[in-house]
């Protein structure tokens, strides 16, 4: 059974709010985490599966905050609100903020006394003048304001790519180059990726999502070359998958320090006098050295991306897959001129991803009104020799 371990990466979540967290090491140590304003134990939830969890009162020291119960039984509060009276339109309601007569004392009375998350919403409807003369709709909509505050249901998951990367995005765009969960999955059909091929990734400031996506597709088959210039190689998100040895024994992390400096050099035309560029192996248990015209597929994914670009497609083999993402549009017009230019590739492809989530609801179905305006540009193609 898939269960919650030590030293595990999980996503919790309440509502919309969603949080990455790592289980601690040893074990019988508290783990104490905020969700919202709760303080919530996360070890009390070791050794128990993925899935739905009560915030409950931690009886034995209630300045403590909560800990974690698994539960199936969930009932939200509009279910629990549905046969209350309704308006039928909002003219009659002022926004002077006295329709509320329970005070923020009161609240924090009510959570130190041990209410649950639906007994203060209870509360809070009770006590409102406005609640029910406003209309059905505008009822769910505070009814959906006051859960993510005071709801006592998370949700531990396992993580994957998809919530990673949607996690991420939602967080901090740049810290992964604005890089949408649907513009990954675009780049992993574009590049080919598939199970006992091998690939080579240069990521250039995605915290290693490109990296971790590719081992989850292939499994275990094949052979994944993590190229660097300098440093370690970002792996944030590679752990965060909470891969297993078999998983991550694909991965190999090979230095470019020695093509640095082929790698910034402007191209002059005398391409046949670039010296010949040896690969320095991190890994003790690597295969044999990366040579070139030796991958099946390519990915690249930084900010300027164009010197590096035209260095790296020479480790890729004839009909290989290459994919070149970058944030910013300018910098890939200069390398898919450059690769029209030499006859470098065909199907070259320079592309905008866009995408833009709605809301579904009955009678309420529309485009959502935030929604981000660019997922990043991606240069695909086939190399060709030449």
């Amino acid at each position: 059974m898939d269960v919650i371990q030590n030293d595990h990466f999980v996503l919790v979540q309440r509502k919309s709010q969603m949080s990455l967290h790592q289980l601690p090491k040893r074990e019988g140590k508290q783990w104490t985490i905020k969700i919202g304003r709760d303080l919530v134990d996360l070890s009390t939830a070791l050794g128990k599966p993925h899935g739905t969890f009560k915030l409950s009162r931690n009886e034995q020291n209630k300045s403590k905050g909560f800990v974690l119960v698994p539960s199936d039984d969930v009932v939200e509060m509009k279910e629990k609100l549905k046969d209350l009276n309704s308006g039928e339109n909002n003219k009659e309601i002022w926004d002077d903020g006295k329709s509320q007569q329970l005070k923020k004392e009161d609240i924090e009375e009510l959570r130190v006394k041990g209410l649950t998350g639906s007994e203060i919403v209870s509360q809070l409807v009770e006590n409102s003048k406005t609640f029910q003369i406003k209309t059905e709709f505008s009822q769910e909509k505070y009814l959906n304001k006051k859960e993510e505050k005071y709801s006592e249901w998370v949700d531990i998951f396992k993580p994957n790519i998809r919530q990673l990367a949607k996690y991420f995005h939602s967080q901090d765009p740049m810290q992964i180059l604005n890089l949408r969960p649907d513009t990954l999955g675009m780049i992993l059909s574009l590049a080919n990726i598939k199970s006992n091929g091998k690939f080579g990734v240069f990521d250039g400031g995605c915290q290693g999502l490109v990296t971790a996506a590719i081992l989850d597709r292939i499994q275990g088959l094949g052979t994944v070359w993590n190229l660097i210039l300098k440093g370690s190689p970002q792996k944030r998100l590679i752990q965060a998958m909470n891969f297993s040895p078999e998983q991550l024994k694909p991965l190999k992390n090979a230095n470019l320090r020695k093509l640095k400096d082929t790698l910034t050099k402007k191209e002059n035309g005398d391409e046949d006098e670039v010296p010949a560029a040896k690969m320095i192996k991190l890994d003790e248990d690597a295969s044999s050295p990366l040579e070139f015209g030796s991958l099946d597929g390519l990915v690249v994914v930084c900010r300027r991306p164009n010197a590096i670009a035209k260095e790296l497609v020479k480790l890729l083999a004839p009909s290989g897959n290459f994919v070149i993402f970058c944030p910013y549009s300018e910098p890939l017009s200069e390398t898919y001129i450059d690769f029209r230019e030499c006859n470098l590739a065909v199907n070259l492809k320079l592309t905008e991803t866009w995408f833009r989530a709605h809301q579904v609801l009955p009678l309420r179905t529309h485009p959502e009104v935030n929604m981000s305006g660019s997922g990043g540009y991606i240069l695909s193609g086939i190399k060709v020799a030449y």
